[in-house]
């Protein structure tokens, strides 16, 4: 019969595997804009984290919502508006809708959750 040395320790006991949810609320951590040419849109960009593709998250812009945007990563996405926003500040907010497949769950008890960022302000000026 051979012996472990004593720096091994015999692990006998079972893994353990949690069931967490991931965080997925979104983050906004700055902005940046670029104008068109003629000013007739702009592009906002966001950064931060947490964001998701295929349309599951929105911006809201002021009072404008559910406005699409372009996904590049987790970190970064950008949507456009027309250059007809009047002057002033406006706050935006990043919502992520969850739509989870869960085992041992209820019937739809995931589905539709919307995880709301933080919101920062941005202004518009027009020249």
């Amino acid at each position: 019969m051979t012996s472990l040395p004593m720096n091994i320790i015999q692990n006998t006991s079972c893994r353990k595997t949690t069931k967490n949810i991931p965080n997925l609320k979104p983050y906004i951590s700055s902005l940046s804009n670029y104008s068109s040419q003629f000013n007739f849109y702009i592009q906002i960009y966001i950064y931060g984290e947490n964001f998701l593709p295929n349309g599951l998250t929105r911006v809201y812009f002021g009072n404008i919502q559910n406005i699409d945007v372009k996904y590049i990563n987790s970190n970064t996405i950008y949507f456009e508006l027309h250059n007809f926003i009047f002057p002033g500040v406006y706050n935006i907010v990043v919502k992520n809708t969850l739509h989870l497949n869960a085992k041992n769950v209820t019937a739809n008890s995931f589905n539709g959750i919307t995880l709301e960022s933080n919101s920062v302000q941005y202004t518009v000026t027009h020249h």
